[in-house]
């Protein structure tokens, strides 16, 4: 795909979400055809529909026939990270059975035999499926830093090692992520000045106070730290509705801790998505797509390899 290519080509997203992908391409300027999405979750569906209701909904990844495709130019998705994450279970990809599952061929065959599996992470396998039938030009798995043994497995299955990005160098967010991918990618900028304070919204954000309860509990539970204004954010999670300590709370005047969570039209900033792009669910579908999803910004720049070597390096924290 050489810069000046007209050629509109095909992309299959899997765990599409709100569809990240989606806005990661417009943004680099590369034209699709066609853009095919498996995804469930209905209200990141909603999300998606509202902002691009020309996507091809396929439904589960688990039914997804490929026969009915075209050909595929991209493939990408970041399998669910439940079981992978050091902050969850760290089972990896098991049956309820505690059965390990170390190839796609074995996986089928439980899959075939109705064998139930621990949480989502087995979904890698479907990816896996997925890629070995399209045969894409290119593809991209995005998926949570893990323990050595899960990572080498990964690696040894799509036949390449992941490089490690902290999407602090796109956005205001520390947000460390595996990508395994043949787009070849030349170079990462060194940092990027954006802070919290670059994305917050003052007037919105006394909306979203820390109760005194909650303070209280994180500070006996937790060794809990709110995330200073000219820092960069801690990572933002699915579960931040549920007011986890681990997430990003800043101070906040007129709030009776004196701290508050960041609004959802923040959260869009910390993952460079436009504002109000999630507007249209509750909050709380707001705060678990956007924990869920991509930062957009990071994405764009490994995109931006497929446009003949052109670099997508004009971040700021404008929105657009």
């Amino acid at each position: 795909m050489s810069e000046g290519t007209k050629e509109k080509i095909n992309v299959l997203s899997l765990f599409d979400g709100m569809s990240c992908g989606q806005i990661a391409l417009n943004k680099v300027g590369i034209e699709y055809a066609n853009y095919f999405a498996s995804e469930i979750d209905k209200y990141a569906i909603q999300i998606t529909k509202k902002n691009f209701p020309n996507t091809i909904q396929l439904g589960s990844v688990i039914e997804l026939d490929t026969n009915n495709l075209p050909n595929i130019d991209i493939l990408f998705g970041g399998s669910p990270c439940q079981n992978f994450t050091f902050a969850g279970k760290r089972i990896g990809m098991t049956t309820k059975d505690n059965l390990e599952i170390t190839n796609l061929e074995q996986y089928i065959k439980l899959k075939s035999e109705g064998f139930e599996f621990e949480g989502q992470s087995y979904l890698f396998w479907e990816y896996i499926r997925i890629l070995n039938e399209v045969k894409p030009k290119y593809f991209l798995l995005e998926n949570v830093k893990m323990e050595k043994k899960w990572k080498d497995l990964i690696s040894n299955i799509v036949g390449i090692q992941p490089i490690l990005i902290n999407s602090n160098l796109f956005s205001a967010q520390n947000r460390q992520r595996l990508y395994w991918t043949n787009i070849p990618i030349k170079e990462l900028p060194q940092s990027n000045e954006l802070l919290l304070k670059d994305i917050v919204c003052d007037e919105i954000g006394v909306k979203y106070p820390l109760s005194k309860k909650h303070h209280t509990a994180f500070l006996k539970s937790y060794k809990w730290k709110h995330c200073e204004l000219n820092q960069k954010s801690k990572p933002l999670l699915a579960s931040y509705y549920k007011q986890p300590p681990h997430c990003p709370y800043i101070p906040c005047g007129v709030s009776e801790s004196g701290f508050r969570r960041l609004a959802p039209i923040e959260c869009e900033r910390l993952q460079n998505v436009p504002d109000n792009f999630t507007e249209g669910v509750s909050d709380t579908q707001r705060y678990k797509m956007l924990g869920n999803g991509w930062n957009v910004n990071t994405i764009a720049h490994i995109f931006s390899f497929l446009k003949g070597g052109e670099i997508f390096n004009n971040f700021s924290n404008e929105n657009v």
